[in-house]
């Protein structure tokens, strides 16, 4: 998901710069989201700089009457709207300073007719007790686009504050729509983890796994690795309901990368609820894997499943064609998860695994020499011979003759095993 801009958050972004309802542009969002936000960019162009000059009179002036006339006149002549077209040409210490005899309201107001990024000065300047007080009054409002449009402009104490202004699910809502997604991971570290866990409770409570599994998808991976600890903390109910919402919103995509990023023992809780381990739930696990080619996601969660659900992903496997298990083979190879890859060969049907054998067998010698030392290091030779029996003879002199190169402790325990299992090809091949 990350880079990813939603259609429908754009058009609402859309919507409010021209003073639309978001139902009446809904037409938009079958343009992608990229295309939504230049068409944005270009309105908003238009409508800031069509009287620029004029504006800019109306700036310079302010610096001719004192600070409270100049408040004065603009809550009470000017209004929102053109004061929010002025403030990005004033100076922005004389904005703040005017700011501050302003209503909190007005401000509100305001901030719903400012492109933060034309007035970025300003913002970075105001107070953190006036940020905190705006932000208390939009969220009464419900004006989450308007608060993301600002996230990234405010300076590290104002955007404290404004945290601590905002209850959870407002919080959510906001991050969701933010619009310099790159932020995510700074506003995320300042949170303690206290905070964080309730956040995490209130997506479920709220139903609000969407938004969350956003802000999971723009966090860097050590941070997303800790958020998936502490969901795995939770109760049962709490991650039942984020599986529930997967299924039902197709998230599958956002929530296997959390889960790769959990520790060890977060991803065996995981793995262990009973809501992930229903035949739909895990259909829909390795669709998601297939589109968007999360292999390793999968291989990582797969040896930790109980043995009925691996079956099951086993059975569901059978219809892999060639190109699927290359791209699997691939994962494994790149990301060094060669024995999860052969624990879930070895429940494979007979077809899949031998397709699986026969791309050992044409594999580059980096990735074969990568697979030997795994299985040495692990100790899966047993596990390995019984994937290569599903080849025909000759398929396996071939691939044993290509071993035979390997260290002499390897080829020994694999002979060791390949006798045991009465395949001789390969055996002899492994000494030719």
């Amino acid at each position: 998901m990350k880079g990813y801009l939603s259609p429908a958050v754009e058009v609402r972004r859309l919507a409010r710069l021209v003073g639309a309802q978001a139902e009446d542009l809904a037409y938009f969002e079958r343009l992608e989201g990229q295309a939504i936000r230049d068409l944005r960019d270009q309105v908003a162009v238009v409508m800031f700089d069509a009287d620029r000059q004029l504006l800019q009179r109306v700036a310079a002036a302010t610096k001719l009457i004192p600070v409270k006339l100049g408040a004065v006149i603009g809550e009470r002549a000017f209004g929102p709207l053109l004061c929010a077209r002025i403030t990005g040409l004033l100076d922005p210490s004389r904005a703040v300073e005017i700011a501050q005899h302003l209503s909190v309201t007005f401000l509100a107001d305001l901030c719903l007719h400012l492109d933060p990024r034309r007035a970025s000065r300003v913002i970075g300047e105001m107070p953190p007790a006036t940020v905190a007080a705006i932000a208390s009054e939009l969220v009464a409002g419900e004006e989450y686009i308007t608060m993301g449009g600002f996230v990234g402009h405010l300076s590290k104490a104002a955007l404290l504050a404004a945290l601590n202004a905002v209850d959870d699910e407002s919080l959510l809502r906001t991050a969701y729509v933010i619009e310099a997604k790159q932020n995510i991971g700074a506003l995320v570290a300042l949170l303690p983890d206290e905070r964080l866990d309730d956040i995490i409770a209130t997506a479920s409570s709220a139903d609000l796994w969407i938004e969350a599994l956003d802000v999971l998808g723009h966090v860097t991976e050590r941070q997303r690795g800790a958020l998936g600890d502490l969901a795995a903390g939770q109760d049962d109910e709490v991650l039942d309901s984020m599986v529930r919402a997967a299924l039902r919103n197709d998230l599958w995509s956002e929530v296997l990368p959390v889960v790769r990023a959990m520790s060890p023992k977060s991803r065996k809780r995981f793995a262990a609820l009973k809501s992930i381990q229903a035949r739909p739930v895990l259909a829909t696990i390795i669709g998601a894997a297939a589109q968007d080619s999360l292999w390793a996601e999968l291989l990582v969660l797969l040896p930790l499943l109980p043995i009925t659900a691996r079956r099951q992903v086993a059975t569901l496997a059978t219809a892999f064609n060639r190109e699927t298990l290359e791209r699997v083979i691939s994962a494994a190879y790149e990301e060094e998860l060669w024995p999860a890859l052969i624990a879930f060969a070895t429940e494979l049907d007979k077809g899949p695994r031998r397709e699986i054998a026969k791309l050992i067998d044409q594999s580059d010698t980096d990735v074969l020499q990568s697979l030997l030392s795994a299985v040495h290091d692990t100790g899966l030779e047993a596990d390995l011979v019984a994937m290569i029996r599903e080849l025909p003879a000759t398929g396996q002199r071939h691939l044993g003759t290509r071993i035979a190169a390997a260290p002499t402790e390897l080829v020994d325990a694999l002979t060791a095993a390949a006798d045991e299992a009465g395949l001789r090809p390969f055996s002899e091949a492994l000494h030719s």
